[in-house]
């Protein structure tokens, strides 16, 4: 496909002073290229620190990677392919994550009169340590304990009575709605002993934060020593005025 088109659907597109200040003189013609520096920068100055996200709510972590691989033809119609992010250490609206790896798939920019980057779907995995479930779970139902048992090369999510913790414990299964996550109580354990429970026996809910931009949950998994949720967005639209890449590209020279 021939680039030039949508370099004439750029003309008069001037980079703000504060992108420019990222490349070379005369390195940037169109936003899309505003775009890539803006990434590489972010790769350079980002990976490995940890930042306090603005214009997320307080959103904290420390950036491991950064990744794309973009074809040069690619940036010149606008488009980066996947983008990835892995991040530990995550703070937000109360919620702590061990592990959080976001996939923007198929990255592009939409072209003027206004401006935006798209990408479509979104993948998010979030990593929470046994503490963050347990805590969460002792806010709704005092007493219990939750806890992942590794063995035979699988995990058990168990919960116990915190003041007869040896009585034995309930092996739950992790399930999901779209506002809450539920632990259903599916077995049952007594030293030796382990017995079925009857699939009619009301789940423990835990409240899930309100979710940005279209995430959905979608899959829960107790692995060793976590509880992985999978989410997922058909889409995310994000508007990307001059003023908008200005304002990161001022943030990213502050990193710097």
């Amino acid at each position: 496909m021939d680039p030039e088109p949508w370099r004439a659907a750029w003309a008069g597109w001037t980079a703000p002073a504060a992108v420019r200040g990222l490349v070379p003189a005369g390195a940037l013609t169109t936003p899309a290229e505003a775009l890539q520096a803006l990434l590489t920068s972010a790769i350079r100055r980002l990976t490995g620190r940890r930042v306090t996200v603005p214009g997320t709510g307080g959103l904290a972590l420390r950036v491991e990677a950064l990744e794309m691989h973009p074809d040069p033809l690619g940036v010149a119609l606008g488009q980066f392919d996947d983008v990835r992010l892995v991040a530990r250490d995550v703070e937000w609206r109360g919620w702590a994550c061990d592990r959080v790896v976001v996939t923007f798939r198929n990255v592009h920019l939409r072209p003027l009169p206004t401006a935006a980057v798209v990408t479509a779907p979104v993948d998010v995995e979030i990593a929470l340590p046994p503490a963050v479930v347990a805590a969460r779970l002792t806010a709704v139902r005092p007493g219990a304990v939750f806890e992942i048992e590794q063995g035979g090369g699988s995990a058990d999510a168990l919960l116990r009575w915190h003041a007869r913790p040896r009585w034995g414990a309930l092996v739950i299964a992790p399930e999901i709605t779209a506002t809450a996550l539920h632990l259903r109580p599916v077995g049952a354990r007594l030293g030796p002993l382990r017995c079925a429970l009857p699939g009619w026996l009301p789940p423990l809910r835990i409240p899930l934060p309100v979710l940005p931009r279209g995430l959905r949950l979608r899959e829960i998994a107790v692995g060793a020593g976590e509880v992985v949720l999978h989410l997922a967005a058909d889409e995310w639209r994000e508007p990307l005025p001059g003023s908008r890449i200005a304002s990161i590209a001022r943030w990213l020279e502050r990193l710097a």
